[in-house]
C-alpha cells in the first residue's frame, strides 16, 4: 500500500497493516482444508460463517443466499512469515446444486482472489478515497461481517479491482476495518453498482439508445402528465394515451426500474422526483424531446462526422443546427426550452458560487431566453444584466415584470461585437459549440467590450488531462461526441482554454467546480 502513503499526505503507514492473502475453495468437505493447512504448520482458527462472499456469488449467478454454505478459514504462517491466509470453502455438492458452473466459472476467473489490509476504521473513508480517486482503483463490492473480530463488533470490508499499473497477481484488494462503518460501505457499494462483467457492460451500451427511445416516447405520449396528479392504473393510463394495454405495461415495467416511474400496487403507477421532470411544462421535457428528434435523427449520420470531420446534423438536416432553428420556429422554442432546463440547474450554482458586486452590470453572451441571467439578478437585488443573442431569441422573450428595467435583451452577433462597458460577461455553453478559431473570434469580441477591470466567466465542461482524477471528465467525453455530431464544436480541458483565452488577451485568474459536471473559469485582461 505504499501507492497509497504516496497519494495522499495525510495517511501513513501506521493507518494499515497487511493482513493476508485470499482464495475460493472446492473441496469435498470444510475438514479438508482444515487437515491440508494444518499439514504445513499453518495455525488454523476456529471457522466462521461468510457473509461477503457469499452474497456476492449469490448475486453473481442469480442465486438464493442461503442455499451457498460458505464458510471462512483464517490461518497464520509460522514465522519468520507470519502472512495470513483467508480460505473462502465453499464445498463443491453445495456450488454445484446451485449452480452447476460455478466451481469451473471461479476457478476460471478467480473472482475471489485477493490480498487484504487492516485498516484503522477512522483512516477507512479517506483510504478508500485515494483508492478510487488517486489510483484509479474500481469498487467491487464489500459488506459487514458481525461474525468475524467480535470483540471489535464486527468488520466491515471493502473490495477494489486494481488498475493495470498497479497490479500483478492477485488483482483485487480488500480493505477491512473493525466495526461497523454503514455510510463509508454504502458510498462503496453505490459506486461499485456499475461494476459489470465485460459482456454485460457492452450489451449495457448497445441497449443505451433503447432506453433513451423508451423515455422520449413517454414523454412525447405526455405519460408522466397524466400520473402527475395521483395513481393511475394500467388501464386508466393506457386508455388516456390511446394505446395498448399490455404494451403500456411492458413500458411501464421499464420505466419503473430505470426511476421514471414506481408502482404502488394494484398495476398502479405514481411519478418518481426524475418523473416529474418529464410533464409538459417542465423545461426537461423539452430536453428529452430534441435529444430523442432532431439529435436522436443527426446521430444516424455520424459516420459522416468520423470521415468527413463535419456535422452529422448538416448531412441530414441541409445547415448547421443554429440556422436550422432559426428556420423552424417550433424546433426552436423546443430547443431554447431544453437549454434552459440545464441552465436553470447552473444558474443557482453560479448564484451561490460567484460575488457579484453590488450595482454590477453582467452580460450573458448567447444567454438563449435569459433563464441564467434572471436567476442571477434575482439572487442580486442591486444587480443589472443583459441578455444577448441572435434576433429570434431574444425577439421572441417576453419581458420580466420582476425584474423591469433590470433586464434587457439585445440582438447581435458576438462574432462581429458584444455590448461594452459591463463588470463581467458570461459565456454559459457557448464555447464548446464552435471550432477553435470561432471561439478565438468570440472571446476576441468580449475582449475589445471588457474594461480594464472587468471579468469574463466562461461555463463550461473540461476534458479530464494529468492532473484529473480518475473518473472526472466523463460527462465531458460523452458531450465531446455530441458536439462532434451536432455543432461542430468539441469540450476541451483547461489547458486548451487557457491557450483560446490568452490567444483573445485574456488571463485565466481562477477555477471552481459547480453542478453537473461544469466548471467555472474566471478569466481577467491580459
Amino acid at each position: 500500500m505504499t501507492a497509497v502513503v504516496e497519494a495522499s499526505p495525510t495517511l501513513t503507514r501506521r493507518d494499515f497493516v497487511f493482513d493476508h492473502v485470499a482464495l475460493l475453495v472446492f473441496p469435498d468437505a470444510v475438514d479438508d482444508v482444515s487437515t491440508f493447512l494444518q499439514k504445513r504448520q499453518v495455525e488454523v482458527a476456529d471457522p466462521i460463517e461468510s457473509v461477503v462472499v457469499r452474497s456476492r456469488l449469490a448475486q453473481r449467478y442469480g442465486v438464493n443466499e442461503q442455499s451457498l454454505e460458505v464458510t471462512i478459514l483464517y490461518g497464520r504462517l509460522p514465522e519468520p512469515a507470519q502472512a495470513g491466509v483467508e480460505v473462502f470453502i465453499l464445498p463443491s455438492g453445495s456450488a454445484v446444486a446451485a449452480h452447476s458452473d460455478m466451481p469451473a466459472r471461479e476457478r476460471a476467473t478467480e473472482a475471489e482472489r485477493h490480498e487484504a489490509w487492516l485498516v484503522d476504521g477512522a483512516s477507512l473513508a479517506e483510504v478508500r478515497r485515494v483508492c478510487l480517486d488517486r489510483l484509479g482503483m474500481t469498487p467491487d463490492g464489500g459488506g459487514f461481517n458481525p461474525h468475524e473480530g467480535k470483540s471489535s463488533g464486527g468488520r466491515t470490508v471493502l473490495y477494489f479491482h486494481l488498475p493495470t499499473h498497479l497490479a500483478g497477481e492477485p488483482r483485487r484488494l480488500e480493505l477491512k476495518a473493525d466495526g461497523h462503518w454503514p455510510d463509508v460501505l454504502a458510498a462503496h457499494k453505490a459506486a461499485g453498482a456499475g461494476a459489470q462483467e465485460p459482456y454485460r457492460q457492452l450489451l449495457g451500451l448497445l441497449a443505451g439508445h433503447w432506453a433513451a427511445r423508451a423515455v422520449h416516447v413517454a414523454t412525447e405520449l405526455n405519460l408522466n402528465e397524466h400520473l402527475r396528479d395521483g395513481p393511475r392504473t394500467v388501464g386508466q393510463l393506457a386508455q388516456r394515451l390511446n394505446c395498448d394495454e399490455k404494451a403500456v405495461a411492458r413500458l411501464l415495467r421499464y420505466l419503473s426500474g430505470a426511476g421514471i416511474v414506481r408502482e404502488v400496487g394494484d398495476s398502479r403507477y405514481l411519478n418518481t422526483p426524475a418523473g416529474d421532470l418529464l410533464c409538459a411544462d417542465n423545461p426537461f421535457a423539452d430536453l428529452v424531446k430534441i435529444y430523442g428528434g432532431e439529435f436522436y435523427d443527426a446521430w444516424g449520420e455520424f459516420p459522416t462526422a468520423l470521415r468527413t470531420g463535419g456535422t452529422a446534423f448538416r448531412h441530414r438536416f441541409g445547415a448547421e443546427h443554429f440556422d436550422h432553428f432559426a428556420a423552424h420556429s417550433d424546433s426552436a422554442q423546443v430547443f431554447d426550452r431544453a437549454m434552459q432546463s440545464i441552465t436553470s440547474v447552473i444558474a443557482v450554482d453560479l448564484a451561490k458560487t460567484y460575488d457579484f458586486a453590488p450595482g454590477s452590470r453582467i452580460v450573458d453572451i448567447g444567454g438563449g431566453n435569459g433563464t441564467l441571467l434572471r436567476t442571477l439578478l434575482r439572487s442580486h437585488e442591486t444587480v443589472h444584466g443583459t441578455v444577448f443573442d441572435r434576433e429570434h431569441v431574444v425577439g421572441k422573450t417576453p419581458a420580466d415584470p420582476e425584474l423591469g428595467d433590470r433586464l434587457q435583451h439585445v440582438p447581435g452577433d458576438f462574432f462581429a461585437e458584444v455590448p461594452s462597458g459591463a463588470d463581467v460577461y458570461v459565456l454559459s455553453r457557448v464555447l464548446h459549440d464552435w471550432n477553435d478559431d470561432d471561439c478565438v473570434r468570440i472571446l476576441s469580441s468580449c475582449r475589445r467590450a471588457c474594461g480594464p477591470d472587468a471579468t469574463l466567466l466562461v461555463l463550461e465542461r473540461l476534458l479530464p488531462d494529468e492532473w484529473s482524477t480518475p473518473g472526472s471528465g466523463e460527462l465531458a467525453a460523452l458531450w465531446d461526441l455530441q458536439m462532434l455530431a451536432i455543432t461542430g464544436g468539441q469540450e476541451r480541458d483547461l489547458e486548451h482554454y487557457e491557450r483560446l483565452l490568452r490567444t483573445a488577451g485574456f488571463r485565466l485568474a481562477e477555477l471552481r467546480t459547480l453542478g453537473v459536471d461544469m466548471n467555472l473559469i474566471v478569466a481577467e485582461s491580459a
